[in-house]
């Protein structure tokens, strides 16, 4: 049989086809009751719909022996075809019609095992009973007296019979004639591709030939094609084939929305192609190109590892991140349940890289399977993922990162802890910035006030605050002691919690209130675009934390110390009384003297507070508009035309703060009021 895209009859009615043979060296048939149901939908998907739906069931790859004449034995696709026989099987019996030559002929099943006597005795008997029961009777296997007690112990065995009573019983769906029309389009509608490994073209030749015929040949077809080609003895293809296999179904069970295997192994081979590309020295820009999908995305042989037993090394691997819980319950929690498995969106693939292959690589390289450990490690790159200045360069990140671990993974040996990346800071200071050194120093050596999971956990809330966003340089630099190299684990503990408090996690807190109180510690305002007027946004929390003004936050989270939220009210009017006495605003007429723009917003939030309190229910910014005027009723002997918007002026009329508060602005009696109110607040 040449090399080429066949209907499942074509293969099974193939003139020079005796058998398909699953040989000694292959694995048990492993399919469950799901993996055939799953198949099973995707056929009714085809059936049921559109000629595009029609489905393909991939390759199968086989082998030919001189000594065994029209015998071809199965290197990889006994998962597939023996659930296909099944079910074929299950509906011709079940329709009570004389099983085809195609199944079995001169008592030789299309389909045998030789993988255990027992596992061909089996099959061989089921089939029989089948044939000689043509009157589509239900029976049970286990009740023949042809079932043997012994195959219970047979892995193959049992699934052989889990999954043809579950066939049988999901067939039920079709009544006679739509079971019929189902068949002939399991026969004559789906389709799979054939390799012949022994005749067959290799590499680009396959390529070409398979994309002649309208099929373009998944990539890791074409590799598997080549490395299996590459080797000599037929132990090895064999034994190669069958781990090829493994990794199939293994992204197969993985596969998600994928309608199929390939995605999900063609995005694991464009990993590990990436890993090896930083391996061999490969520059920036190649590697930044093929990882964001810019160049050409074609899998390349001679950038992939030489030999198959490093990619299993990789595949093992990755299969124990997928499979291990602790790393499966990090990626759920701030991704989704599929990240590892899925191909990543274009606008996000390398920093999705950044956070997964460094670590692959440290597995793959070392044998690493400590989940404690290896999480830390994770929870590392995830997060220096996350920071500006990586997310800014990350097409140079990207492959610092996984040499750092390539490096790594090289010089450690015995024991691994994240925090040994200290040592490897030289030349990766974007990576391992002074905060990363700091955050592992601490957790190297935790002070005698907090373990070392405390820490981590202290610092992991933090850096996973929406706010944060993975940098907390803004508390370390507080609280951190240089000189005694000791961190006031007391003080961050009491900031943070006041930090909670003002700013929830799921939630956007009580920012009109916190923007007021700031008012009155200092300016805190981030100018912003468009620049022809004066554009501030006063609740750039953001941003805040990492410039030189964020040390009035903390000024005001240090006062919100062991308070409850509703204490900043208080906090407001405390700090309103202090700056109006220290002013010596003691009158109308003082207060019109103010002519700066903070001074007069301060003056205007401070009256609002104690009357109608809209300042920034229209949005978060402070204006100023030096191009045109108004023919607004003045307050101040030197008028500003001040906006509290949204975002930008030009839809800001209605958000002029003067005419906003003229009710209160030009009522001498309620004004005065609320002055004695300030001055007198106890």
């Amino acid at each position: 049989m040449k090399t080429g895209k066949y209907t499942i009859l074509e293969i099974l009615e193939f003139k020079n086809l005796d058998q398909l043979v699953v040989p000694e060296i292959q694995r048990d048939y492993v399919w469950e009751v799901t993996d055939v149901l799953d198949l099973l939908e995707s056929i009714k998907d085809g059936f049921e719909g559109e000629k595009a739906d029609i489905p393909y069931l991939g390759f199968i790859y086989a082998y030919t022996d001189k000594d065994y004449v029209y015998k071809y034995f199965l290197v990889d696709g006994q998962q597939r075809m023996t659930s296909v026989y099944l079910l074929l099987l299950a509906c011709h019996q079940k329709i009570s019609k004389k099983l085809p030559d195609y199944l079995v002929k001169h008592d030789k099943l299309k389909l045998d095992y030789k993988v255990r006597q027992a596992t061909h005795d089996f099959l061989s008997d089921l089939v029989n009973h089948c044939r000689k029961s043509q009157d589509g009777y239900d029976f049970k296997i286990e009740d023949q007296i042809w079932y043997h007690k012994d195959y219970e112990n047979d892995r193959t065995i049992c699934n052989m019979i889990h999954n043809y009573v579950s066939i049988k019983d999901w067939l039920n769906r079709f009544d006679q004639e739509q079971e019929a029309n189902f068949i002939k389009f399991v026969e004559d509608k789906v389709a799979l591709s054939y390799f012949d490994i022994e005749n067959g073209r290799e590499g680009e030749e396959l390529y070409i030939y398979m994309n002649s015929r309208g099929r373009q040949l998944e990539a890791n077809e074409t590799l598997k094609a080549t490395f299996l080609g590459k080797l000599e003895r037929e132990e090895d293809k064999l034994e190669w084939g069958k781990k090829w296999e493994d990794w199939q179904d293994f992204f197969w069970k993985q596969r998600g929305k994928n309608p199929d295997a390939d995605a999900g192994f063609n995005e694991f081979l464009r990993r590990i192609q990436i890993i090896n590309m930083c391996a061999l020295g490969n520059t920036q820009d190649e590697i930044s190109s093929f990882a964001s999908g810019r160049g050409d995305q074609k899998l390349d042989i001679a950038l992939l590892p030489l030999r198959l037993n490093e990619i299993d090394d990789y595949f093992q691997s990755f299969k124990w991140i997928v499979e291990s819980e602790r790393v499966s319950a990090f990626f759920e929690l701030y991704e989704s349940k599929e990240f590892l498995t899925t191909t990543p969106e274009a606008e996000r693939r390398q920093i999705y890289y950044l956070r997964i292959l460094p670590v692959l690589a440290l597995l793959a390289r070392t044998g690493l399977k400590d989940e404690e450990v290896v999480v830390r490690f994770i929870r590392f790159f995830y997060n220096v993922a996350r920071k500006l200045n990586v997310r800014k360069d990350i097409a140079g990140q990207l492959p610092i990162a996984v040499k750092l671990m390539l490096e790594y993974s090289n010089s450690k040996k015995g024991e691994y802890d994240v925090s040994d990346l200290i040592a490897f800071q030289k030349g990766r200071t974007v990576l391992i910035d002074e905060e990363e050194v700091l955050k592992l120093c601490l957790y190297k050596m935790p002070s005698a006030w907090a373990t070392r999971r405390e820490l981590e956990e202290l610092f992991w809330e933090a850096e996973d605050h929406k706010i944060f966003d993975g940098e907390i340089k803004f508390l370390l630099d507080k609280y951190y002691n240089k000189e005694l190299q000791i961190l006031d684990v007391y003080s961050y503990k009491r900031t943070w919690s006041a930090f909670m408090s003002l700013f929830p996690s799921r939630s956007t807190g009580n920012y009109s209130l916190i923007s007021r109180a700031l008012l009155y510690y200092g300016n805190t305002w981030i100018r912003v675009s468009p620049f022809y007027y004066y554009n501030y946004n006063c609740q750039g929390w953001y941003e805040l934390v990492r410039i030189e003004a964020g040390k009035n936050l903390l000024a005001l989270l240090e006062d919100m110390h062991g308070r409850p939220t509703d204490y900043l009210d208080i906090i407001i009017k405390n700090k309103i009384k202090e700056y109006f006495t220290k002013n010596e605003y003691f009158s109308i007429v003082k207060l019109k003297e103010e002519d700066s723009l903070l001074g007069q917003v301060r003056v205007l939030a401070a009256i609002d507070f104690y009357s109608e309190r809209r300042f920034w229910q229209n949005g978060r910014y402070i204006a100023e508009e030096v191009r045109y005027t108004y023919k607004d009723k003045s307050f101040f002997n030197k008028d500003r035309v001040i906006f509290n918007v949204g975002r930008y002026i030009g839809n800001g009329l209605s958000g002029r703060v003067i005419p906003m508060m003229q009710s209160t602005l030009h009522d001498e009696v309620k004004l005065n009021q609320i002055l004695t109110n300030i001055l007198n607040f106890q």
